[in-house]
């Protein structure tokens, strides 16, 4: 049981997550790829506490910068619960100590002698403040005792406390200062539900592109039109802090003054913020909206890029014949509709600021599929496989139901454990595979695009979402492009090469999305990890039988070829944008050699 667990303060809470999603990050990304982590004491032990329980793992970070911490287990991915603080000494120190996070990253950064080039100096600040939402978030937990987030979907929604398991960052929002709170309500983490902030324009300049639907029926869903001033005047959402941000644009004052927009204020439904941030989910409305965020939460800027918006319909109409053809093998795919988008720009004026008014007020409606299939039996999957917030997961409680209330938490038996993991893999594994190899379509089946749909706890289907990150490969998918009338750019940000989609769907699928389940499901049981992965390859090979097409990339993999990983530690350490990032390749979780006590990195 890792030692944070007996921690009470959100201060140190907070402390140990950071830290934890920091080694996560260099042990992956650095560590195992460069070949300089081991399972073994250090020759020279001053410094370090006597009594010190777990497995000491060893990075050398450079010829000048060393990393101890304590973990449970030997991982071959570099998936573990630390068990200590995390120690450092340089080759100019006597002894070993344990710093403070703002040290930490500094001598890191200092110390990176593989980077070519100069370290992002924004990162210390980033990965500070990050840790201060995580203590804010903590307190906020603490005080709500009776909260849970398995409870139902909009618990799940807001109650990833953490944030994502594998980045420096998890919690990093670089709100503008003047909209600094405490506990804003537009977070999801502090149980949030606030009024959608509402702006009027006139009906000249607005586009609305819909699927299935009538204009006419996109536009009730998009916000309260009943504000419009008159029958020539719509009325669109935004979240409050991009509605701050769109009215300090000077052109836009100007038009308020004008009269060409209208400040209508906060005034429009109240929503809850989902995890994304800038996703809203309004009880009993039949779709999510999804509004552009220009403020970079983790990693990214979340604003709905202009190409985007027109991909996400192309996407939504490819899935739509897919799931009309009925293919057996995608009878497990279950995904949530896109069909419209909105947005507004002036009649006149460059192009470069047309686009800058349609990715500030564009908007995407997403199906509401907790309509479908009830808002109890919706579960986001990062929250699944996430931790409470004493840092132990929440995944036990959820499959022994009686142990919600309990006081004194028992573990499921492994039997059981692994009976419910095996029904979860069978809801996620075949459709992800189906649609790469046998339509070159490239899902993004990571923890946060995931929700489970369970009855009384039992998987029994998994919902994709996020047609934005949807690819289709240059081999195969690109032929549903046919008869499609698109912008050049827009085209070439939808499709990838079958290499960039094989990545891009491992990483997601076995890094990101069941090494982290496993490790939740193997919380004080190190060993069952092994047996859970097991589970994992007979999937992987049941899946391979139901192929009828060719898979190489399923087929190396099966046997013991290395999985890719992204870099999104290297990414904020580069101040590079998401779409930039690359991987390096860890260890077959099933196949490892070992020379003595050292890791082979390479697979």
């Amino acid at each position: 049981m890792s030692y944070a667990r007996y921690s009470r303060l959100p201060g140190e809470i907070s402390r140990h997550a950071s830290v934890h999603a920091l080694l996560n990050c260099i042990i992956k990304e650095v560590a195992i790829p460069h070949g300089t982590l081991c399972y073994r004491w250090p020759d020279c032990r001053e410094g370090l506490p006597e009594h010190l329980h777990g497995t000491p793992l060893l990075i050398e970070w450079s010829t000048t910068l060393s990393l101890l911490v304590m973990v449970d287990r030997r991982s071959r991915i570099g998936s573990h619960y630390y068990l200590s603080d995390i120690y450092v000494r340089t080759s100019a120190a006597s002894e070993w100590r344990a710093p403070d996070m703002a040290v930490l990253v500094k001598a890191l950064l200092e110390h990176c002698e593989w980077l070519d080039g100069a370290p992002n100096g924004e990162l210390v600040d980033q990965v500070l403040q990050s840790q201060k939402v995580m203590t804010a978030i903590v307190a906020h937990a603490a005080e709500q005792p009776r909260l849970h987030p398995l409870k139902d979907y909009r618990n799940s929604e807001q109650g990833l406390w953490f944030g994502h398991p594998n980045h420096p960052t998890p919690k990093a929002r670089q709100w503008p200062v003047h909209l600094l709170q405490e506990k804003p309500p537009y977070a999801p983490e502090f149980s949030a539900t606030t009024a959608l902030h509402q702006f009027s324009f006139p009906l000249e300049g607005l586009n609305v592109q819909a699927n299935r639907m009538n204009a006419l029926d996109v536009l009730p869903y998009i916000a309260d039109q009943r504000r419009a001033e008159n029958s020539q005047r719509v009325v669109l959402a935004m979240h409050p802090v991009q509605a701050a941000l769109f009215r300090q644009d000077a052109s836009v004052a100007r038009m308020i003054e004008e009269g060409v927009i209208g400040d209508l204020g906060k005034g429009g439904w109240q929503a809850a913020p989902t995890a994304s941030m800038r996703t809203w989910y309004v009880e009993g409305q039949p779709w999510f909206i999804k509004g552009s965020l220009n403020v970079r939460i983790t990693n990214c800027v979340r604003k709905n890029a202009w190409y985007e918006q027109e991909s996400t319909l192309v996407i939504d109409r490819i899935m739509h014949r897919l799931l009309q053809r009925k293919d057996t093998a995608l009878e497990a795919l279950c995904v949530a509709q896109e069909p419209a988008t909105v947005h507004w720009q002036p009649v006149n004026g460059d192009d470069e600021n047309k686009r800058w008014f349609r990715e500030q007020t564009g908007v995407i409606l997403r199906e509401n599929f907790c309509q479908r299939y009830a808002p109890q039996n919706c579960l986001l999957s990062a929250t699944l496989f996430a931790r409470d917030a004493r840092l132990a997961p929440m995944i036990h409680s959820f499959i022994d139901q009686t142990m919600l209330s309990a006081r004194h938490d028992p573990l499921p038996t492994e039997w059981r454990i692994r009976q419910w993991f095996q029904a979860y893999l069978r809801t996620l594994v075949a459709p992800v595979m189906a649609l790469f190899f046998r339509h070159g379509i490239v899902m993004e089946p990571h923890l946060q695009n995931c929700v489970l749909i369970h009855a009384q706890g039992e998987p029994r289907k998994m919902l994709l979402r996020d047609f934005e990150g949807v690819k289709l490969t240059s081999d195969k998918g690109v032929d549903f492009l046919a008869g499609e009338a698109l912008d050049p750019r827009v085209e070439a940000s939808m499709i990838y090469s079958r290499e960039q989609g094989w990545n891009r769907i491992a990483y997601c699928l076995l890094v990101n999305h069941i090494a982290e389940a496993v490790l939740a499901l193997s919380w004080q049981r190190p060993a069952l990890a092994d047996q859970l992965w097991q589970d994992t390859l007979e999937e992987l090979r049941h899946v391979r039988q139901a192929l009828d097409v060719a898979a190489p990339e399923l087929d190396a993999l099966l046997e013991g070829g290395s999985l890719p990983c992204k870099t999104n530690f290297k990414l904020r350490l580069m101040a590079r944008p998401d779409r930039q990032a690359q991987y390096v390749l860890l260890p077959s979780p099933w196949q490892v050699n070992r020379i003595k006590t050292r890791e082979v990195a390479y697979g």
